[in-house]
C-alpha cells in the first residue's frame, strides 16, 4: 500500500502521540506521521500537552486506550514516566529515565530511551565522532543521562558533566564510570577550554528571551557546539558558536536520528 492510499485519519487510525509540558516546541508529530504515511501505516502522531498537576491522570488515561499504541516522552517526564511501565528495558534501566514507551500485545507497557542514540546518530551525520574527545555536557535529566551513556559506550575519552542539581550530577558521573571504566566522568563548572565538544542537553534556549545555559568562555574555532533544543532551530547557544566559526549540531538533527530507532521499537520498521 503506498503512503498516498492512506486515508489523513479514520475510525481504524492508530493514535501515537508525545508528552511534555511545553509541547509547542517538539517537531516529532510532523516527523513521525509523515514517516507513517510513506510507509503505508494509517497511524498519526499528535501532541500531548500535560500540566505537571494532571501529568499521573493523562498517562494513566492514555493507556487505558484502546487505539492508543505507543508513546513518547519529553521534557519534564523522562524520569517520572518509570512508573507507568510494566517492563523498564536494560538503557532506561540504567539510565533512570526513558523517552518511549509502547502497548505489548499482552496488553502491559514497556519503555525504553533513544535520546543518547539519536544524539549519538546526528552527531555522527553532523560529520563528528565521539571517539577520543573530551567532552562538556550541560543537563543531566534523561536526555543527558542518555547523551552521556552513548557517548561514553562510542569512545568518548571524558566527560564532564554540568547540572544545577549537583546530585545528578555526582550520581551520573559515578553510573558512566561503572558502566564505561574507560571513560573519565566528573561533575564540574561549565568550561570551553581544552573541551572538544560542548553540549546543551538542558531546556535552556526554548523559550523567548533565553539566554545560554551557562556562563561560557570564549568559543574556538575548533569547539564542537550541539544544542538538543529543537525548536527554534538556531538558539542562544547556536548562535553564539556559528558567529565564532564552530561547528554545530541543532535538536532536528537528534529527533531525526533517533526516528529509525524509535520506530523499530513501535514494530513499524
Amino acid at each position: 500500500m503506498s503512503g498516498a492510499s492512506v486515508p489523513v485519519v479514520d475510525g481504524a487510525t492508530r493514535i501515537y502521540g508525545i508528552i511534555g509540558d511545553p509541547i509547542a516546541q517538539v517537531k516529532s508529530p510532523a516527523v513521525f506521521t509523515e514517516r507513517f504515511r510513506t510507509s503505508g501505516k494509517n497511524a498519526v502522531m499528535i501532541p500531548l500537552h500535560a500540566r505537571r498537576e494532571n501529568f499521573e491522570a493523562c498517562m494513566r488515561g492514555l493507556k487505558s486506550l484502546a487505539n492508543v499504541d505507543g508513546i513518547l516522552v519529553t521534557i519534564p517526564y523522562k524520569n517520572m514516566v518509570m512508573k507507568h511501565v510494566d517492563v523498564v528495558l536494560p538503557a532506561a534501566k540504567r539510565i533512570g529515565a526513558m523517552n518511549a514507551l509502547r502497548r505489548e500485545t499482552d496488553g502491559k507497557w514497556s519503555g525504553d530511551i533513544f535520546d543518547g542514540k539519536g544524539f549519538l546518530g546526528g552527531l555522527r551525520s553532523s560529520g563528528l565522532d565521539p571517539k577520543g574527545l573530551s567532552i562538556m555536557l550541560m543537563g543531566a535529566g534523561g536526555a543527558g543521562s542518555a547523551i552521556a551513556d552513548a557517548l561514553a559506550d562510542a569512545g568518548a575519552a571524558a566527560i564532564t558533566i554540568f547540572d544545577r542539581n549537583e546530585h545528578k550530577c555526582d550520581a551520573l558521573s559515578r553510573t558512566i564510570v561503572q558502566s564505561h571504566p574507560n571513560c573519565r566522568a566528573s561533575a564540574g563548572r561549565p568550561r570551553v577550554e581544552a573541551i572538544d565538544l560542548l553540549i546543551n542537553a538542558t531546556p535552556v534556549g526554548m523559550a523567548p528571551g533565553d539566554g545560554l545555559p551557562a556562563e561560557l568562555g570564549l568559543f574556538g574555532k575548533n569547539l564542537f557546539v550541539a544544542d538538543i533544543v529543537a525548536c527554534p532551530e538556531i538558539t542562544p547557544l547556536l548562535a553564539r558558536a556559528k558567529e565564532s566559526g564552530c561547528g554545530t549540531m541543532g535538536g532536528q538533527a537528534m529527533v531525526a536520528g533517533q526516528s529509525d530507532a524509535i520506530l523499530r521499537f513501535f514494530g513499524l520498521l
